[in-house]
């Protein structure tokens, strides 16, 4: 191994909605030591996140691979039975003719690259980015499968190996938490944009609380307008940012409207901006004074979060997931109980009164991100995890 670069081979069958685990598995292939490490990345669609890895010079394939997702559909099942085989040949292939070393699934249901790695008898890993509450009986069965295919398995925070890993209060032997972490440069988040209070007409000195994410149910983005609601009874002139497009597919597209008609209802749309996707991220964030996670359902390790903690924004989340893991409640902001609006809006209203102690949880939070989600440091943990399982 010592004059020979370790070969990783990724797999990231769902990329169909570009979102988190889809930057983050970008970040890693990208952050590698190039003198130790030669990343090849496999996707099932070519969407706009290629042109990161075209231009950071990494190797792409493109094959079709059916989605894994629930369904009670049987020609869905049939569908992914037919296409099962041929999938996992084909990526034994690439495994061969790129002489891979060692083949890293991206998320929960990316199962094919380390069963392929299994027939092509090389290690296996696999990152599971996603806390599956419901149905009990399919958690446990994709865990059950992960576990057993993989000779090692990153939980992405302490919460999703709780969740997902545990048995008896205990977590499995071959888990092991690996944070993401935030690059701004890197993913294209610090493009420059107009300056949002200019952009949408609000006054300098008028109090802006945002919330950024795609639109879909289990962001929880109405419980930030049902609080938002009850903030303006007190702070008429604040506004609120929903910074985010919407999602195809499973009747996900309605959300937007949802929410936009919820806001007539509650009389508050002259307050509230949906500012629609942005690229911008760094700028927007430098925009809002509070920044407020909404999730009804445990987020793994929202990325958003740490890039609000890195831009010195106070952070108010939902507790449940890997936020307890970054907002350490009364220090770099506050959490709360999802899907609670009235406790959200009490906890904005209190920052809101107090400037001063909203600006020292985001110096506080800025500090945490830079320590405790350090890529550097995390990154060569992981490498080490790649090292010691190619030369075992």
């Amino acid at each position: 191994m010592k004059n020979k670069r370790i070969t990783v081979l990724y797999v990231h069958a769902n990329n169909t909605d570009i979102g988190g685990a889809d930057y983050c598995l970008f970040k890693l292939a990208a952050e590698l030591d190039p003198d130790k490490f030669r990343p090849i990345v496999c996707l099932s669609e070519k969407t706009e996140i290629v042109d990161l890895y075209n231009r950071a010079g990494i190797k792409t394939y493109i094959i079709e691979m059916a989605r894994i997702k629930k369904s009670k559909n049987p020609f869905f099942l049939l569908k992914l039975i037919m296409k099962f085989v041929p999938t996992v040949d084909r990526l034994y292939k690439i495994i061969k003719n790129e002489q891979v070393d060692i083949v890293h699934g991206n998320d929960l249901l990316d199962i094919y690259g380390p069963i392929a790695g299994k027939i092509a008898k090389i290690p296996t890993v696999q990152y599971v980015r996603w806390i599956l509450v419901s149905p009990s009986w399919l958690k446990k069965l994709l865990t059950f499968i992960v576990y057993i295919i993989n000779d090692q398995v990153m939980a992405v925070s302490n919460g999703v190996a709780n969740e997902m890993f545990s048995r008896n209060g205990v977590v499995l032997p071959k888990i092991i938490t690996c944070y993401d972490w935030i690059d701004m440069d890197r993913v294209g988040h610090s493009e420059k944009g107009n300056d949002i209070k200019s952009e949408y007409n609000i006054p300098q000195n008028v109090p802006v609380v945002g919330c950024v994410g795609r639109l879909e149910y289990w962001k929880g983005q109405e419980v930030f307008i049902k609080a938002a609601a009850e903030v303006l009874e007190q702070f008429p002139e604040a506004r609120f940012l929903v910074v985010g497009g919407g999602v195809k597919g499973r009747g996900r597209e309605a959300y937007i409207d949802q929410l936009k008609e919820l806001g007539k209802k509650l009389n508050i749309t002259h307050r509230i901006i949906f500012t629609g996707h942005r690229s911008d991220i760094l700028n927007t964030m430098n925009s809002i004074d509070i920044f407020i996670h909404t999730s009804i359902t445990p987020d793994p390790l929202p990325g958003v979060i740490m890039e609000a903690m890195y831009c010195s924004r106070p952070v108010i989340g939902a507790d449940a997931g890997g936020v307890p893991e970054e907002v350490l409640d009364g220090v770099t902001g506050w959490r709360y109980t999802p899907g609670d609006n009235r406790e959200l809006a009490k906890k904005i209203i209190c920052l809101l009164e107090r400037p001063e102690l909203a600006s020292q949880m985001g110096d506080a939070g800025k500090k945490r991100v830079e320590e405790v989600f350090n890529k550097k440091k995390l990154c060569t943990r992981i490498e080490n995890i790649y090292i010691k399982l190619v030369i075992d």
